[in-house]
């Protein structure tokens, strides 16, 4: 009878083991463009005057919303329309860029 129990229990043991692994996910790394994509994306956006939005890393999937501009060393200008402000994104940092001003 004690062999039953202790069998009963090393395979509850188990199923709990595994049951817990099935649960546990690692944290899916976000999706990037391709650079030889991201390169050519960004310089037919700069190059076409089109208006976009960067979407970069990070926790929080921050964005940037305008017309961009080639900057120094490996970074991206980007301009508000109707504003005076600029951001700068550096290539490392951009996910993916997304058109805005398409239509259809």
């Amino acid at each position: 009878m004690s062999t039953e129990v202790s069998a009963l229990k090393k395979i509850s043991n188990q199923l709990n083991d595994r049951y817990r692994q099935f649960l546990e996910l690692d944290p899916i790394e976000a999706l990037r463009m391709p650079a030889s994509q991201l390169t050519y994306f960004l310089n037919q956006a700069m190059t076409r005057h089109y208006y976009v939005t960067l979407h970069l890393v990070g926790d929080d999937e921050p964005t940037m919303t305008g017309y961009l501009s080639q900057g120094p060393r490996d970074t991206i200008l980007v301009t508000f329309p109707h504003q005076t402000m600029t951001s700068v994104a550096h290539l490392s940092q951009i996910r993916y860029v997304s058109r805005l001003d398409y239509s259809a």
